[in-house]
């Protein structure tokens, strides 16, 4: 009979190596999220492997929407604009970890009595707070919004408009997903339940939360989907304070001191469309903006950091890549937010997979101490035992190490419950 690599069969005793390495095979399988967008930079941090600390950065680099220039006279004006890349710091910032039995009795359990009673419990735990803390860092950096209607010709209508708003912002058509609710799921599945039919190969994939697919989207169920608050703003009544400006950042006036907006809440402009990202044409469509940080108005007038940045089609008559609308806010241009103030909205997430990275780093073992770090191709966390000399105790953790980015967050959209 061959022998199980999560026990050794010498001496029945487990060792951190065991532990660490079925740690890291159940989290990445309890981890919807975490299986479902990108992780190849950790390619780059797994190239030390002494280990990581917080703090730690990569930069990603997202290339240009390149200007297409008419006729064969080559404009070097138009190759400088192509050659414009922005980045994104991918900083690994976020250190959990739960706490094990791993004492003189637990060493003498086989890996499947250990796995049932200590460790199941723990990495469950473990997989919910990093998938939940994953999905809201990414739901809140999501500009594109559409709300399901109280009565709708197809239950799944919305997902059809978030499908468009994400290709018209050039989102790759392969490896979409939408992450919802179970009270939502219950809106939609029971009258299209017929139009969701997994593949094989995906129900083995996904296992439990596996859907269906439809609109072009894999659904999967989770219960970590972040709930939108809003702040005191009263949805309308703010206004642009000053024309022209562009970039990622937006001076608002029309608000009251101490009133609030909360990340991730979504605005229009008046007069702001969205536009192809080649050919510039408008689709007749308000361009949605995100706000990207939490704030609270010291008087009459607030800056809000916002996504996409507002970038011109044409400025002093040289086209611009990356261009997000024809021209910059006029103003007192009326700002309307999307969900109502003083709320907190029910939402899924529809999104490309490459739409957001993250990536997990090994932390190195601390001397004095008993423990092993695993730093595979699906996971790298650390199991480590000490003890206290003072209080004579001895505590297992396993801890993670890990970072996110969203690269682009226009190739995704969020899609609102209804509100009746």
């Amino acid at each position: 009979m061959a022998k199980n690599y999560s026990e050794n069969t010498s001496n029945k005793v487990l060792t951190h190596e065991m532990v660490a390495k079925e740690a890291a095979a159940m989290l990445v399988e309890e981890s919807q999220f975490i299986k479902a967008i990108n992780r190849n930079r950790e390619k780059e941090f797994n190239k030390d492997t002494q280990g990581y600390k917080k703090g730690d950065t990569v930069r990603i680099r997202v290339p240009p929407t390149p200007i297409v220039t008419e006729g064969h006279v080559f404009k070097s004006a138009d190759a400088n604009e192509n050659a414009q890349e922005k980045s994104v710091n991918l900083t690994i910032d976020t250190q959990k970890h739960v706490g094990l039995e791993f004492g003189a009795a637990e060493l003498t359990l086989n890996m499947t009595d250990f796995k049932s009673r200590f460790l199941q419990p723990a990495i469950n735990s473990l997989a919910t707070s990093i998938d939940a803390d994953l999905l809201q860092r990414a739901i809140v950096t999501v500009n594109n919004m559409t709300a399901m209607q109280a009565s709708e010709a197809h239950p799944t209508a919305a997902w059809g408009r978030a499908r468009t708003m994400m290709n018209r912002a050039l989102a790759p058509s392969s490896d979409r997903m939408s992450m919802l609710s179970s009270e939502l799921t219950n809106k939609i599945v029971d009258p299209a339940g017929t139009l969701f039919n997994p593949t094989a190969e995906i129900a083995k994939q996904w296992k439990e939360g596996y859907i269906g697919r439809s609109r072009g989207f894999e659904f999967v169920e989770s219960e970590h989907i972040y709930r939108q608050s809003t702040g005191s703003h009263g949805k309308t009544g703010m206004t642009v304070e000053g024309a022209s400006q562009t970039g990622g950042t937006l001076t608002v006036g029309g608000i009251t001191n101490g009133q609030t907006i909360k990340r991730g809440e979504v605005f229009t402009i008046a007069g702001v469309e969205q536009i192809h990202p080649v050919t510039h044409q408008t689709y007749q469509a308000p361009l949605q903006f995100v706000v990207l940080e939490d704030v609270t108005a010291g008087g009459t007038t607030a800056t809000l950091k916002i996504y996409p940045e507002i970038t011109p089609a044409t400025v002093a008559s040289q086209l611009k890549a990356n261009a997000t609308t024809l021209s910059s806010p006029a103003n007192s241009a009326a700002i309307t937010f999307v969900m109502d103030s003083d709320a907190l909205v029910e939402q899924a997430l529809c999104f490309q997979k490459d739409a957001f990275a993250a990536a997990f780093a090994p932390l190195e073992k601390l001397p004095g101490t008993e423990g092993y770090v695993f730093n595979g191709s699906t996971m790298a966390l650390r199991v480590m035992s000490g003890g206290d000399f003072t209080n004579d105790t001895k505590g297992t953790r396993v801890d993670v190490l890990y970072g996110f980015a969203a690269i682009r967050g226009n190739h995704a959209a969020r899609v609102l419950a209804p509100t009746a």
